[in-house]
């Protein structure tokens, strides 16, 4: 895992804003993106606690491995806060829930076409890329409490 340096930073976030017109705000509307076609979003769990918490980094770093990103770099972006590349490989020691405690809460592929982006004052996860939002369901953490957008039209039991 490595920091981003301010200017990898920079084009990282201003490729994010042009890629999902992120629109951060408190308030609404939500949600803060334009969320992909190939995306479902799930409302979390207000209560919960390490064990939920743990399941979703699991379920998040497994999904990475099943769409074949092992060895690869994602970012996990922190609005706000420092943000990093971290590489996909079978040692998740340094890996990132990817849970919005406070601030957005980011993991995505290098060039945006899979990840996850998780809301804070919506409280919700929108997952996207079709094979990643395949293998989220397969290994669907019990935080996710229901589905609230489901443009892809995914089948979720």
């Amino acid at each position: 895992m490595r920091a981003l340096d301010d200017d990898e930073y920079a084009k990282v976030w201003d490729n994010f804003d042009k890629t999902f017109s992120f629109r951060p705000s408190v308030k609404g509307p939500f949600p803060a993106i334009t969320e992909p076609k190939d995306s479902i979003t799930f409302l979390l769990a207000h209560d919960y606690d390490d064990a939920l918490l743990d399941e979703l980094e699991n379920a998040l770093f497994q999904a990475f491995l099943d769409c074949g990103y092992a060895s690869k770099e994602v970012y996990y972006l922190d609005w706000q806060h420092t943000c990093y590349a971290i590489t996909i490989n079978e040692n998740n020691d340094s890996w990132m829930p990817g849970f919005p405690d406070g601030d957005y809460a980011i993991l995505l592929s290098k060039d945006m076409s899979v990840g996850t982006f998780g809301h804070p004052w919506e409280y919700s996860i929108c997952i996207f890329g079709e094979s990643f939002v395949k293998a989220i369901i397969k290994h669907k953490p019990a935080i996710f409490q229901k589905v609230i957008r489901n443009p892809g039209c995914y089948s979720v039991e």
